[in-house]
């Protein structure tokens, strides 16, 4: 079963946490009796064809970023095209490597397949790392932060809600009295999404501070989020999975 995923839920935060996920939804992810890591072969070959959703989200800031580029003049606006040429080479290499190791990960042993994901992972880093670096240099005000995490909650929101329609899908599949309790766990997930998705746009519009600090806190709120997604959903996974064994 394939798994496009892409990174989810957007936390938001402005000075102090904006987004914290629901003490339900974290523990709901520990709670379960059928654990599941990104660490299992299968898994592990699914988050290989999450990392093409990924790229929407590195679209999406470049987008916005050439955009704010252009209010710049003489010397500045050289080195934001510099950076902006970084951003677009790393973009390419993640999207030439993601490219690769989904035509190939299904036939790659787990080795190579662990390998592939760590350095999709590292050149996503290298992306954030180089955004970054511009948001500072371009001292780039808040309505162009706000608009990039805009974008990225709606490009992670659509890559979310398909993989809850692929897992409702592969649900149906299975017999009613084993479909009963995995359907309920879909729909509180999607529940939970919905609902964090109303709450972080409300809290895009209260971000007042563009700091480094008040930026890196966002991005902290982000990966949490990001993790209590991934885990719920391969929770889920595996217990379809296990279902039809």
């Amino acid at each position: 079963m394939k798994l496009r995923l892409s990174a989810v839920a957007l936390a938001l935060l402005a000075q102090t946490a904006v987004f914290a996920a629901p003490a339900a939804f974290a523990q709901d992810a520990a709670s379960q009796t059928q654990p599941a890591t990104w660490d299992d072969p299968s898994l592990a070959r699914q988050a290989i064809e999450w990392s093409q959703d990924r790229l929407a989200e590195l679209d999406v800031s470049i987008s916005i970023l050439e955009r704010d580029a252009a209010r710049l003049q003489g010397e500045a606006r050289a080195q934001a095209e510099e950076a902006l040429k970084t951003l677009r080479e790393r973009r390419d290499a993640y999207r030439a490597k993601a490219d690769e190791a989904v035509a190939n990960a299904r036939s790659w042993t787990d080795a190579q397949v662990a390998e592939a994901r760590k350095s999709l992972d590292e050149d996503w880093t290298a992306f954030q790392t180089a955004r970054d670096d511009y948001l500072e240099a371009a001292k780039t005000d808040i309505a162009t932060r706000r608009a990039i995490l805009e974008a990225e909650l709606e490009a992670r929101q659509k890559a979310w809600q398909a993989s809850i329609d692929r897992l409702k899908a592969d649900a149906a599949k299975l017999a009613a009295d084993q479909r009963a309790a995995i359907d309920a766990r879909i729909t509180d997930l999607n529940a939970r999404i919905d609902k964090d998705r109303a709450e972080a746009r409300a809290r895009i519009g209260r971000l007042q501070d563009a700091s480094a600090e008040a930026w890196e806190t966002t991005k902290k709120g982000y990966a949490d989020a990001q993790q209590l997604f991934l885990d719920n959903y391969a929770s889920i996974r595996k217990s379809i999975e296990d279902a039809t064994k």
